[in-house]
């Protein structure tokens, strides 16, 4: 049985630019940092040559864990992973926002660049972006209830 949802994760270009954008756009705090890490990812990855560096977030507002991982490879395993984890639609992260042309705003201003157009569903806005580190994101502004 499922005992909690710990973490969501996608895979960057360069972590401390993605841990910087994610602090910076939506208040995530770093709780954990390894550079290099190799054995522990190989093993899980099954992936011989593998390395990543690693960082898990996260914001006052939930328990739920970011994890940005950084894959670094070497031979046969670059192509084997190549730039597959990060293409529109492979993984993305939701957040809800009170204003979203503010946040718009804001996280273009931190390099983010929109994928596709604001789409309207029935329950409010939504939008596609990806950082500048190669992840994916969406910012979605809900209906506010009638009184």
């Amino acid at each position: 049985m499922l005992k909690s949802w710990h973490h969501s994760s996608l895979a960057v270009r360069d972590l401390d630019q993605a841990i910087a954008f994610y602090r910076k756009a939506f208040g995530f705090e770093l709780t954990f940092e390894e550079r290099d890490m190799t054995e522990q990812i190989q093993s899980i990855a099954g992936l011989p040559e593998l390395s990543c560096d690693i960082a898990q977030l996260r914001t006052p507002r939930s328990d739920h864990v970011l994890e940005l991982i950084a894959f670094k490879h070497d031979g046969a395993a670059s192509e084997d992973i190549g730039e597959r984890p990060l293409r529109p639609g492979s993984a993305h992260i939701g957040f809800y926002v009170d204003d979203l042309d503010a946040t718009i705003a804001r996280v273009e201003a931190l390099g983010a660049v929109m994928i596709g157009e604001v789409t309207q569903f029935c329950d409010g806005r939504s939008v596609y972006y990806r950082e500048p580190s190669g992840s994916f994101f969406e910012i979605e502004q809900q209906h506010e209830a009638a009184p």
